[in-house]
């Protein structure tokens, strides 16, 4: 019989799953994330939500990041692929790089109709937070009040 579990009259294995337990399992993968031991066990929890949230954001860019290299060397290969040609004819000659990077003017191919759904959704998230705000201190007057 270990210590993390009992034995039932069928000799079934039941695992004592407390929180502490499970919280002592999350600990290293949240600081992983770059989140400190302090902030797991004696901040708020939120912190915990937005280290994940951070962690997945930076994979996620990562992957991007990653994805246009592999474009960038795929495309280096095609453009020098009749030369590495085994039957290529004498001075044949690689097709041309680009000349710019892919991303240049990523910001400049948003439409218009995507930069006015960015600013209406931070306009909404602005006053999601005011009316969070709003109600939050309506509440702390209420207790005061009593």
């Amino acid at each position: 019989m270990g210590s993390r579990g009992l034995v039932s009259k069928d000799e079934s294995k039941v695992e004592d799953t407390s929180l502490t337990y499970f919280f002592e399992k999350l600990c290293p993968m949240y600081m992983s994330y770059g989140m400190t031991y302090d902030e797991f066990w004696y901040k708020s929890p939120y912190r915990a939500k937005f280290y994940l949230e951070a962690y997945k954001r930076k994979v996620k860019q990562q992957d991007e990041y990653m994805w246009v290299q592999g474009m960038y060397i795929y495309e280096a290969l095609c453009k020098v692929s009749p030369v590495l040609h085994a039957f290529s004819k004498k001075g044949t000659k690689p097709l041309p790089y680009s000349e710019k990077p892919y991303l240049r003017d990523d910001e400049n191919l948003e439409s218009e109709e995507e930069k006015k759904r960015k600013e209406e959704n931070e306009r909404l998230l602005v006053k999601l937070h005011f009316k969070k705000w709003v109600k939050d201190t309506q509440k702390r007057f209420a207790k005061k009040q009593k």
